[in-house]
């Protein structure tokens, strides 16, 4: 990891990683054919271009201790009328493949939050990283949930 002088550093190192989050799920879900599959991305995307808001609130104002900690968000409800139907074996192959990915960088990122949150003195921002830290690992849970129901079922379960 990269040493950082000040909870900016550390702010500024968190949202480069949201923002590539936000960009490879806004990709993926653009790949993804499955309507399910598709919403659970564009929603994850979400999720991390409002962590990346959220930092960059910390991060203009002077002291970061300016804006509450990150309260977390939720997902959406899954849109009605999105049905589990079989996929065939390329589309598993390419979903899963993106999947994967997503599950090693979730990974990551839980783990860079939780040394992030260790690295700075500022409460706000140490609250801050260890609530993102918990919603980036279960991001990691419900990815984890769809590579084993695409490869065992050849199903997304987003949403049941």
């Amino acid at each position: 990891m990269t040493t950082l002088e000040t909870w900016q550093d550390a702010v500024q190192l968190a949202m480069k990683a949201e923002d590539e989050a936000a960009r490879f799920y806004t990709q993926a879900a653009e790949n993804t054919r499955h309507p399910r599959g598709r919403d659970m991305l564009r929603q994850l995307a979400k999720f991390e271009r409002g962590h990346f808001r959220h930092l960059q609130e910390m991060l203009e104002t002077p002291d970061g201790g300016m804006v509450a900690a990150y309260a977390g968000n939720s997902f959406d409800a899954v849109p009605p009328g999105l049905p589990a139907v079989d996929l065939g074996a390329p589309e598993i192959k390419s979903d899963l493949a993106a999947l994967e990915v997503a599950i090693k960088a979730e990974t990551k990122a839980h783990q860079a939050y939780l040394d992030l949150a260790r690295k700075v003195n500022q409460a706000v921002i140490r609250e801050t990283f260890l609530k993102l830290a918990e919603e980036e690992e279960l991001h990691r849970r419900i990815l984890e949930d769809q590579v084993y129901s695409l490869s065992n079922r050849g199903v997304w379960v987003w949403g049941d």
